[in-house]
Formats: structure tokens, sequence, C-alpha cells
């Protein structure tokens, strides 16, 4: 199948995998969720499911990989982890492309003829460049194990948004939604992330000087809790 029959093929099923060990109670998948309802409002069967429950036991492990072999279309939404993906994200990984042969097809013969791979992935950092590694390790992931890459939403300030409805979100949000819907209707249609979406999604939220000013309060606030005060300044290996 060519690379133009592969862009034009519109998929049926889309599967939103959550790689965030917080589940539904974070950002990954308050974003990842408001693209997948965007599809399924375009006419697509979807599914979502949480990585680190669906690997703790073979049950689940069947039914996790059987969902991924049954869709034409899988995003994983995660955060990321200084520099890398969120280690049951990688486990999740290492599973699928164990189950595909060498020429990278599932072992069902009742896979999609094509299958396609997208992510999301949105971080603390400030600066969206951060998730560029993370971004490179999917698409290098979807290659080795025979999936079409269909690009990917990265952000930074992530932390700005938590775990709120994105449907209705303005301000700040506003090239974020508008992101979201230029890519669920790219990837309804059969097509990829489009570098607009990629650049809007990216563009951000606030001023870095005002974010950063926000995040040190909240960190300070935080060991203030947990009865660090003074001490989150200590510097024990300082020579």
């Amino acid at each position: 199948m060519n690379a133009q029959m592969i862009e034009t093929t519109n998929p049926r099923k889309a599967l939103l995998l959550i790689g965030s060990p917080k589940g539904k109670a974070g950002t990954s998948y308050a974003v990842g969720g408001a693209l997948l309802r965007k599809l399924a409002a375009a006419g697509l069967e979807t599914e979502e499911m949480t990585v680190s429950p669906a690997l703790a036991e073979a049950e689940n492990m069947d039914r996790f990989g059987e969902a991924v072999d049954a869709a034409d279309l899988i995003i994983f939404s995660f955060p990321l982890y200084v520099d890398q993906l969120p280690a049951p994200l990688l486990r999740a990984l290492e599973f699928i492309a164990g189950r595909r042969d060498a020429s990278g097809r599932a072992s069902q013969p009742t896979r999609p003829s094509v299958q396609k791979v997208a992510a999301i992935v949105q971080c603390g950092f400030p600066e969206t460049h951060q998730n560029q590694p993370a971004v490179d390790i999917m698409r290098t992931f979807a290659a080795e194990a025979g999936f079409h890459w269909a690009g990917a939403l990265a952000m930074g300030m992530g932390g700005a948004i938590g775990k709120q409805p994105l449907e209705k979100a303005a301000g700040m949000l506003r090239n974020v939604v508008k992101a979201l819907d230029l890519a669920a209707a790219s990837l309804a249609s059969g097509g990829d992330i489009s570098e607009e979406a990629s650049a809007l999604f990216g563009k951000p939220l606030m001023p870095k000087s005002f974010y950063m000013l926000v995040a040190n309060f909240g960190m300070k606030s935080r060991a203030r809790k947990h009865g660090v005060g003074k001490r989150a300044y200590d510097r024990p290996y300082a020579s």
C-alpha cells in the first residue's frame, strides 16, 4: 500500500492509551480525552485504556493487545518524565512490538491493513522543545513496529491545564483547542497531524516569567505542606 493510500484511508476505530500513572486524573487524559471525543463526534468508534492497569495482569494484557490490534488509529497521550517516557508506557511499547512479527504485522489476521500511531506529550518545563526526544522515541517505535507515524502534538507548561475539560476552554487554552480541532479533522479523514496543528499546540500558554513564578510558588507551598520548609534549599552534596 503506497503513501497516498495510507493518507486517504479513513480510520474506523481510534484507541487512546493514557501513559500517565495518574490515569484519568491528569493532564494527559484531559488533552487525549478531548481529542478522542472530537474523533467520536466525527463518526469514529473510540476506546480508551490506561496503560498501567492494562499491563498489571495477564488477562488485562490480552485485552490490551486485542484493543491495539483492532484499532486503525492509536493515540498515546503521556507526560514527559525529565527527558523520557514514563516506565509503564515503555513497557507497553515493548509489549506491543513483541506481538508483531518481523514484517511489523500483528499476529492476528483481522487487524486493519494500515494502523497509525500518533502521540500527545506534555511537560512541566516551560519550553515545548523539551519534548522532542520523547516525540523521536515514539516516531522510532512506530517505524520499527510497522505502524504509520501520524505525527505528534507536544507542549510545555502542561501543568497549567490540569484536568479541566477542554471542549469550551478559551483564553490561554484557545490555541490548544484549535490545534485539537485541526488534528481531529485531519486524523478522522485519514490524514496525519499537520504542522499547523503541532505549532499551535506547542505555543506558550503564558509568558515564561509568569509561569516560573507560579510554578515556584506551587513548589514552595507543597514543600511547606509536607514539612520541608526551608530544608528545600539544603545542598547536602555541595562542596
